[in-house]
């Protein structure tokens, strides 16, 4: 039985900045975490980890530009390739895909920061209705998966923004996720010893372990979100 883990962790950091004490604290907590393949969402790439290699899912997810900030960053020990982004719909500047090698061998990471129910209804361009940006994200998720290489194993990690099992949100926006995960285990659904995540990690691939860690430390608020990172193993065979 193979004894390789590959250690994948994922946080919101609510658009913490690289200056100052919480910044500080975020990036010295995802440093610490010495993943081997991180994603961030709602952040900057200063609070990477200065090693490794980077990408982005780009600078334009229907809200004003600035430069510095992305929904979702990607970071990988090893050199990221075959990059894929979602350049228009839901999806523009939330997805991000590419392959690259960990210690479980060739895997293909998918980095989303799913819309939340009323991106782009009242702020932003403000052309979409509750939940319709997130389900054409999803709409736009499922067309990339059915494209990918099956037989290289997919990690999926980032913002979900759903709770799983179903909290409060539709029954047809849960199911709508739940089927187009078919084929992948969510590894932090359920109860947390931070509560129930909505920044998750699937795969499918083995996890042998998950541990969360909460938005704040001692006085300081870090994020509004708790993160999470799994150890991963290839599946026994």
């Amino acid at each position: 039985m193979s004894t390789a883990r590959t250690t994948v962790a994922t946080w919101n950091v609510e658009w913490a900045t690289t200056r100052g004490r919480r910044g500080a604290e975020v990036r010295d907590r995802l440093t610490r975490l010495a993943a081997d393949i991180l994603v961030v969402t709602e952040g900057r790439r200063g609070l990477l980890p200065d090693d490794g290699y980077t990408l982005d899912g780009g600078d334009d997810w229907g809200y004003a530009i600035e430069p510095d900030r992305r929904k979702v960053l990607v970071y990988s020990r090893q050199p990221l390739s075959d990059v894929i982004r979602i350049e228009s719909g839901g999806g523009a500047g939330r997805v991000v895909a590419a392959l690259t090698e960990t210690p479980i061998g060739p895997v293909r990471l998918l980095a989303v920061c799913i819309p939340w129910s009323r991106a782009r209804v009242s702020t932003g361009r403000r052309d979409a209705a509750p939940w319709s940006e997130h389900l054409a994200c999803l709409d736009q998720i499922e067309d990339l998966i059915n494209g990918l290489n099956s037989s290289i194993p997919v990690i999926v990690a980032g913002d979900f923004n759903q709770k799983i099992p179903r909290a409060r949100q539709p029954i047809l926006v849960a199911d709508r996720l739940a089927e187009v995960m078919t084929g992948w285990t969510c590894h932090t659904a359920g109860t947390t010893d931070d509560g129930q995540l909505i920044d998750h990690i699937a795969s499918n691939v083995d996890c042998v372990d998950v541990r969360t860690w909460p938005g704040t430390t001692g006085d300081l608020r870090l994020s509004d979100h708790s993160g999470v990172v799994c150890e991963l193993a290839p599946i026994p065979t």
